[in-house]
């Protein structure tokens, strides 16, 4: 008997390596398909009828899991499906669509070699701050490269149909503090 406990202990150990180990908290489940950007448009309208490849979203951030975010006090756990840089993908590919801009999201789709690149790596995520950087990379011209901090007071609500908006509220701020700063538009729009 002793034996099977044994085993069972360190399958489960096994487990929980290979997975990682959560770290807890009510589940806020984050949807790609539900969101849907709601910033305001009008001072992004010079982003109209531009391409864009956008290539990656990498998840370098040490307070993250491959799925969740979690709030600064641990006692939710933002959990996007299938992985949370599929999430942010998902959410920046709409954003861009919402102001005009066509997304190309393939290599060998036409137009990509002609098209800037966008690569977005994700540094620090939790509900109160969201630190991202960006490389937006032009052919034929040297990269532009910026990180970017966007940060949210406390939630101060319990609601976890609220701390899902708040989760999309800001997806939304990130992508603005982007297409919204001078140096990434002048960049991106540079001919």
């Amino acid at each position: 008997m002793g034996r099977i406990v044994c085993k069972a202990a360190l399958l489960f150990a096994c487990f929980l390596a290979l997975t990682g180990c959560p770290r807890g908290g009510t589940k806020v489940f984050i949807k790609q398909n539900i969101y849907s950007p709601s910033f305001e448009t009008a001072s992004l309208s010079a982003y109209k009828g531009k391409t864009l490849y956008f290539s990656s979203v990498t998840n370098n951030a040490a307070n993250t899991s491959i799925w969740d975010y979690y709030s600064a006090d641990s006692l939710y756990a933002y959990e996007a499906t299938p992985s949370l840089h599929s999430y942010f993908w998902d959410c920046f590919i709409k954003s861009f669509n919402r102001i005009g801009v066509k997304t190309l999201v393939t290599p060998w789709t036409a137009g990509t070699e002609t098209s800037p690149e966008l690569q977005i790596v994700l540094n620090s995520v939790s509900d109160l701050k969201f630190v991202f950087g960006v490389n937006l990379i032009k052919p034929g011209e040297s990269t532009f490269q910026k990180e970017y901090t966007v940060e949210a007071p406390p939630a101060g609500t319990a609601d976890l149909a609220e701390l899902e908006k708040r989760s999309y509220r800001l997806a939304d701020a990130a992508f603005t503090a982007m297409v919204g700063d001078p140096e990434f538009r002048k960049a991106f729009l540079k001919k």
